[in-house]
């Protein structure tokens, strides 16, 4: 069965196949690394819709969710009201998103060191994992006595703007999972990094909590599609009393 790429360009081949062809020439050269976020997107549709002119989809995506992270990471059932998404594309773009945390989850994982030595690293896992949700969430990472990754979870889901989380809830996984020390992130879906009042309080009571079982809060990062706050670095008399 013949290929795109097998097709051989006539006046009655549509015009986007060269375009794909083209393309794809592009995205081989450099592993697409020089291409746009609607150029990117265009070459996920099109395995999605190999029959389908899927550029001025990829445009409207874009325009719609601002960049190509966004739109991998919107819900579903939220992408299939879009005209021109269906649950093959919908499910696609989760795919991709699915592969992104696994591939960081993993850097994560085979790291030795203590996961404090790399904080840009651990932000963009965060926002990876929670960073474009519509509410708010906290991910809690595990860390071992050495400071090194465990394991993670997303521990509660709240509202639009606000989110509950129990230290005993957190000492009682940490037992559980012979951890020692957290990271704690959580995300602010209007892209306001900076913390709220309660957000500072749940702070102070977790690190006071967590100190009278031996345990240790490493940071608490605030995270957003666009960046992060860490409490660490902005508020260290927290640790301090």
């Amino acid at each position: 069965m013949d290929t795109e790429d097998d097709i051989a360009i006539t006046p009655a081949t549509p015009d986007y196949i060269g375009h794909r062809q083209r393309l794809k020439a592009r995205f081989m050269s450099d592993r697409g690394r020089s291409m746009p976020d609607y150029e990117l997107l265009e070459m996920i549709l099109m395995y999605a819709l190999p029959r389908k002119d899927v550029k001025p989809l990829a445009k409207n995506l874009i325009r719609h969710y601002t960049n190509l992270a966004n739109v991998l990471a919107a819900p579903i059932p939220e992408l299939m009201n879009i005209p021109g998404i269906g649950s093959n594309t919908a499910a696609l773009f989760a795919l991709c998103h699915a592969c992104s945390n696994k591939i960081c989850w993993e850097d994560l994982g085979n790291r030795d060191a203590p996961m404090l030595s790399n904080k840009k690293r651990i932000a963009e896992y965060c926002r990876s994992r929670i960073g474009y949700e519509g509410q708010e969430q906290v991910l809690i990472m595990y860390l071992d006595t050495h400071g090194c990754f465990l394991r993670d979870e997303v521990e509660s889901s709240g509202t639009l703007d606000s989110v509950v989380i129990s230290p005993r809830t957190i000492i009682s996984k940490m037992l559980s999972y012979n951890a020692k020390g957290i990271i704690l992130a959580h995300n602010h879906p209007s892209g306001d990094t900076t913390p709220s009042k309660s957000d500072i309080s749940m702070t102070k009571d977790l690190i006071k909590a967590l100190e009278t079982m031996e345990m240790f809060i490493d940071d608490h990062l605030i995270i957003s599609s666009r960046g992060y706050y860490s409490f660490r670095e902005h508020l260290t008399t927290l640790w301090l009393h």
